[in-house]
C-alpha cells in the first residue's frame, strides 16, 4: 500500500530513505598513522610488493611466482594437474565443477580484523592460480581501511576471470565476509556473489576423511600431520593476527605484519597441496591410511553412494590392524544393516563385543537380531541374554545415563514376559 505523502515528508525530514540510492557516500577511514622514522617502509619490507591503483585508491599487491616443480610439503604444485576434477564435482556435489579445468581454479584465503560481524574487514586477501606453468600467489593488503576502494574492485577482476573458487572453511566465513564488505561498499561483487559460485571448500572433505585419527582438522595440524609441511619461525598464531593489524594502523610499523604475510602466503599453497591430497585419496584410495579409507568411506555414504562406501569399508579391512581394524566394523555393520544384511552384521557385532568390553551398541543390536529377525525362528532365550549383558555394561561404563538403563531394563522386562 502507497506510504502517505505526510509521512513520507516526516520520514525524510528524521533521515529516513527508502532504498541506498540516496545515501550519502560514507568518509573514508583516516588514513594510517604515519610511519615511526626509524620503521622501513613497507615497499622495502616486502621487495615482491607494488601499489596497484584502481581510480583514484591505491592498495598494495605482494606477488610471487613458483614454477611448478616447487615442492610444499609431500607433493610438487604442479602435481594437482594430474587429478581428476569430477572427483571435486563428486564430493561436493556441484555439477558445474565437472567442466573446469583444475588450472583454472583460483585459492583464496582472508587474514581479517575479527571473526565475523558488519564491521569486520578482509585487510588481507590471498589468492593463488595457475599461470604459464607456474602458480602465482598475490596478496592484497590495506595499509588502512580506506585501502578497501582499490582492493575489492582489483578482486573482483581476478574472480571475474576464473570459474571456480577453492578455500578452507570459506563458504562459511571467507566468502560471505567478502561478499558483505562489497555490499558495504555499494560494489557489486563478481558473478553476483562470491558465496554461489562453483566451489571446492576443503574444511568438509578434511573433516570427514581424517577427524577419526586427527584431533584436529585445521589447516595447520593438515599440515603438520599429513602434508609433511613445516613453517619456519617466520610465523604467527591466526589468533594473534587482528590485534598485529591493529597495532600497525596505530604505528605505521609493519615489520610485526611480514609474519602475517608469510602465514597467509603459507596457506596459500598449503590449500594446493591440500587439495592434491584429497583429489589423489579419492583416486587411489588403496594408497591411503586405512582411517582415511574409513573416512573416505563415510563420505561416499553421506553422498548415497552404498557401493563404493561397501568396498571402501572392505578396503579398510584388508590394510588395517590394532585400532584402526576396530574403527571399520561400527560403520560397515551399520551399512549392512541399512541394506537389511543383518546376517552378514552379526559376525561384525559379535567381533566389536569381543573386542570392547565397553562396547554396547552391538550388543543391543545383537539381542534385536536374536528377537526378531534369527533364522527360523525368535531366539528370545539368547535376546534376553544379550540384553542383560548390555544391562551389565551400561551399569559399569555408562553408570550416569539413565535413559540407556531404563530402555534396557524395559526391553529384560518385556522379554522376560515374553518367556514366560
Amino acid at each position: 500500500m502507497p506510504m502517505n505523502e505526510d509521512l513520507h515528508a516526516r520520514l525524510r525530514r528524521l533521515g529516513v530513505t527508502k532504498g541506498t540510492q540516496n545515501l550519502p557516500t560514507p568518509a573514508p577511514s583516516p588514513r594510517r598513522t604515519q610511519p615511526q622514522s626509524n620503521a622501513p617502509a613497507l615497499e622495502k619490507l616486502l621487495p615482491h610488493g607494488r601499489l596497484e591503483t584502481h581510480h583514484a585508491s591505491q592498495c598494495f599487491v605482494v606477488e610471487r611466482v613458483y614454477p611448478l616443480h616447487h615442492r610444499h610439503g609431500r607433493y610438487p604444485l604442479g602435481a594437482l594437474a594430474a587429478q581428476a576434477l569430477p572427483t571435486a564435482a563428486l564430493f561436493c556435489q556441484d555439477d558445474r565443477l565437472q567442466d573446469i579445468d583444475l588450472q583454472q581454479l583460483l585459492f583464496i584465503d582472508t587474514e581479517t580484523t575479527g571473526l565475523g560481524g558488519a564491521g569486520t574487514l578482509a585487510f588481507m586477501v590471498g589468492t593463488a592460480y595457475f599461470e604459464r606453468e607456474a602458480l602465482v600467489v598475490r596478496q592484497f593488503f590495506l595499509r588502512d581501511h580506506a585501502d578497501e576502494a582499490a582492493m575489492l574492485p582489483l578482486l573482483a577482476e581476478m574472480v571475474a576471470t576464473r570459474p571456480g573458487l577453492v578455500t578452507f572453511n570459506g563458504r562459511s566465513f571467507d566468502l560471505p565476509l567478502l561478499d558483505n564488505r562489497y555490499f558495504m561498499n555499494r560494489l557489486a561483487p563478481p558473478h553476483g556473489d562470491l558465496v554461489s559460485q562453483p566451489h571446492i571448500d576443503l574444511l568438509p572433505p578434511a573433516r570427514r576423511i581424517w577427524r577419526s585419527r586427527l584431533t584436529s582438522c585445521s589447516l595447520s595440524s593438515l599440515e603438520q600431520n599429513l602434508l609433511e609441511i613445516k613453517r619456519t619461525h617466520e610465523d604467527v598464531p591466526g589468533w594473534a593476527i587482528p590485534s598485529l593489524y591493529n597495532d600497525y594502523l596505530r604505528s605505521g610499523d609493519a615489520r610485526p605484519l611480514l609474519g602475517v604475510f608469510y602465514h597467509n602466503h603459507q596457506d596459500m599453497l598449503s590449500m594446493v597441496t591440500l587439495l592434491t591430497q584429497v583429489l589423489h585419496l579419492f583416486a587411489e584410495p588403496t594408497l591411503g591410511h586405512p582411517l582415511d579409507v574409513v573416512g573416505l568411506a563415510t563420505w561416499h555414504l553421506k553422498l548415497g553412494q552404498a557401493d563404493t562406501a561397501e568396498q571402501l569399508l572392505r578396503l579398510a579391512q584388508e590394510l588395517a590392524e590394532g585400532e584402526a581394524a576396530t574403527a571399520v566394523l561400527p560403520p560397515l555393520a551399520a551399512l549392512l544393516k541399512k541394506q537389511n544384511r543383518r546376517a552378514e552384521a552379526v559376525a561384525l557385532w559379535e567381533q566389536m563385543v569381543r573386542d570392547n568390553p565397553a562396547e554396547i551398541d552391538a550388543v543391543v543390536e545383537l539381542a534385536k537380531y536374536a528377537e526378531w529377525h534369527a533364522p527360523d525362528a525368535p531366539q528370545v532365550a539368547q535376546a534376553l541374554i544379550w540384553t542383560e549383558v548390555a544391562l551389565a555394561r551400561a551399569q559399569t561404563h555408562q553408570p550416569y545415563n539413565r535413559p540407556l538403563r531404563e530402555a534396557l531394563l524395559h526391553r529384560q522386562q518385556r522379554l522376560a514376559r515374553k518367556l514366560g
